[in-house]
């Protein structure tokens, strides 16, 4: 038996026991012992009684006839008594034997429907993995490195090992940040968000973790900045003016919401530093070019930026799934690049609606100031509706045949949501 269950059986059968003997004790009936103490009882008085019997007739109180009648009437009462006392003790046998056969069948019946019906397979095996990741996952939470094992599991089992360690941990910073980054993995915006909103309140001095929970926010959000990301922002630049991370938030987030002044003001500042201060990192020659790129696009004419970066989209349902669709659903359309990695490039979340809906991708969609979607040659347009709300994939989504788009095209993206995930 799987050992992460063995706790959650005994206490079942112990409490399965525990009603049982509750139940039982009413039925347990009179013993044995007090039968046969009746039984003495009856006959002593009986003894007694006719001794008076015979006393008041050889003294002559009585006459025969009178004798006769008071001995018959006793003679009838000790014979009801036994057979009283009898059926009495008779009738605690069956009970007993009844309450032996549900003291077995009431915990074999419990932990038969238990292992027959109730016990899911899913939640078993989701059990385990807790516990086989629970070193893994304290190695992470300490800044070391992984077990060498550990790239068995699924980033799934990852993520549901993780939320369970931050329900059992709810002040555990750590353990909310790896999750959000977990969730920024796999494209799931949403719940990063939370999940990092989380780390940021728990830690709100840690820069790290306040930047990345930006980030979150910032590549979700859809127009202007939260506040509380703003504040956040103002408060580390307050206390560290020259901070790039949080220069180059404050850009693309004011960017993204539409304040070109305050994204150039942010990224003139943080690309003065660079050149003052040239780093020695591999990566700084492509950082340094794509602060370059949102300067431009922050200098750019709005009408001439969106003219050159807009894929205008259709989504359609196929008639057969409108009655299928939850009024609750959500609708995904992605755009990933058609060479490179799998993970999108620009997405865009609404309520599933009437269709067809028009949609409009450009680069204020994208989820990565470091691949934007103007900068892709060519890209492959796909679409999804959720029940869940989740970015993630997953069985039961309906879903679009993806088509391919070049760099430059104008015409009109239809998607026609027709399949099921399976």
């Amino acid at each position: 038996m799987n050992p992460v269950l063995l706790p959650i059986v005994l206490s079942c059968l112990l409490l399965a026991l525990l009603t049982t003997f509750w139940l039982l004790w009413p039925l347990r009936g009179k013993t044995t012992d007090s039968g046969q103490s009746v039984r003495a009882l009856g006959a002593r008085v009986y003894r007694e009684r006719l001794q008076e019997l015979n006393a008041d007739h050889m003294t002559s109180r009585i006459d025969a006839d009178t004798y006769a009648a008071l001995k018959l009437e006793l003679d009838r009462g000790l014979l009801a008594d036994s057979e009283g006392v009898t059926a009495v003790t008779a009738s605690t046998r069956p009970l007993r034997g009844l309450a032996l056969a549900l003291l077995v069948l009431l915990p074999a019946l419990s932990l038969g429907l238990y292992f027959g019906h109730f016990l899911n397979a899913g939640v078993a095996r989701d059990l385990q993995n807790q516990v086989e990741l629970k070193p893994t996952l304290d190695r992470l939470l300490a800044g070391q490195a992984p077990a060498a094992d550990s790239d068995r599991h699924s980033l799934p089992d990852f993520m549901r090992a993780l939320q369970r360690r931050v329900q059992q941990e709810p002040a555990n910073a750590d353990a909310w940040m790896t999750l959000g980054m977990g969730f920024l993995q796999a494209q799931d915006m949403g719940p990063a968000k939370v999940a990092l909103a989380r780390a940021a309140e728990l830690r709100p001095d840690d820069t790290q973790i306040v930047l990345t929970y930006a980030q979150a926010s910032i590549m979700s959000q859809q127009g202007p900045m939260e506040p509380a990301v703003r504040s956040q922002l103002a408060r580390i630049l307050h206390d560290q003016p020259d901070h790039q991370g949080a220069l180059l938030m404050l850009g693309v987030g004011s960017l993204r919401a539409g304040d070109r002044a305050t994204a150039l003001t942010a990224l003139e500042h943080l690309q003065s530093l660079r050149t003052a201060h040239p780093g020695t990192q591999p990566d700084d020659s492509a950082a340094d070019q794509r602060i370059a790129q949102l300067l431009a696009d922050a200098r750019r004419d709005p009408a001439e930026q969106a003219a050159g970066m807009r894929v205008d989209i259709e989504v359609a349902l196929a008639p057969e799934l409108a009655r299928a669709i939850p009024a609750d659903a959500t609708l995904f359309v992605f755009a990933r690049a058609l060479q490179g990695p799998p993970m999108p490039v620009a997405a865009i979340r609404r309520p599933a609606g009437q269709f067809p809906m028009r949609l409009t991708l450009t680069d204020a969609d994208s989820l990565s100031p470091q691949r934007l979607l103007s900068q892709q040659d060519a890209i492959v347009v796909s679409a999804k509706i959720s029940r869940s709300g989740s970015a993630t994939p997953a069985a039961g989504d309906w879903e679009a045949i993806a088509v391919p788009v070049e760099k430059g095209s104008q015409g009109l993206v239809r998607l026609r949501i027709s399949q099921v995930r399976s």
